[in-house]
């Protein structure tokens, strides 16, 4: 199927549940317009399969210095994201952030909305710090969980493995971490389910469940 014309669809069929829409790790993002740093207009849907998406929600009237915009987008450039913007003016895409009044929103190349981090706009270096933390644990996922648990984490066909679907919506990181029952070695290794890993690896699987 066209791209264009499953986005389009996609669109139109949900026109009439925007105003209740509010972003949530997991859930396809519709294409709404948005802005790039220079101003210009643009669609979600250009940026599908292409490139992941940092979307910043300025509080109204709220400005970023250009030198500072221009520094992310290096940034998120280099980790293969693209950094747009919503519209200040836009009242319908404020309604897809659940009208909050600023927002970091985290969309991957497929389009599913995976880190929400309402009332704050990161940019710089924590931006970068931000995306990197999520495509490391992406990376480290896909590696080491996926055999089980499968990309999307909806597999069951290891024992005692449930989905991980919508895992975020019900739990903090914190119980993420405490289900995943991790023994402590040392300072820099933890052992689950017979496995080693670094604790900065942890770090980033649990950011990266967290969306699925």
């Amino acid at each position: 199927m066209n791209i264009r014309k499953w986005w389009a669809g996609f669109f139109m069929a949900n026109c009439s549940l925007l105003p209740a829409f509010a972003a949530r790790p997991g859930d396809p993002a519709p294409d709404f317009v948005l802005r790039d740093r220079f101003g210009v207009e643009v669609r979600l849907s250009a940026y599908l399969h292409k490139k992941h998406v940092v979307v910043l929600a300025h509080a109204p009237g709220a400005e970023q210095a250009p030198a500072v915009l221009d520094d992310t987008g290096r940034r998120l450039n280099a980790l293969d994201t693209a950094l747009l913007f919503l519209a200040d003016d836009a009242d319908v895409n404020r309604k897809l952030l659940d009208n909050v009044s600023s927002a970091t929103v985290l969309i991957d190349s497929s389009g599913v909305v995976r880190r929400v981090l309402p009332g704050r706009t990161l940019t710089g270096p924590d931006l970068g710090h931000f995306v990197k933390l999520w495509l490391s644990g992406k990376a480290v996922f896909s590696t080491r969980c996926a055999r089980c648990h499968g990309e999307d984490g909806d597999s069951t066909i290891c024992l005692d493995v449930k989905p991980l679907v919508g895992i975020g919506r019900r739990l903090s990181e914190a119980q993420i971490r405490e289900k995943l029952h991790p023994g402590e070695l040392n300072d820099q290794e933890l052992l689950i389910r017979g496995e080693f890993y670094s604790r900065p690896d942890v770090d980033a699987v649990i950011v990266y469940v967290a969306g699925l």
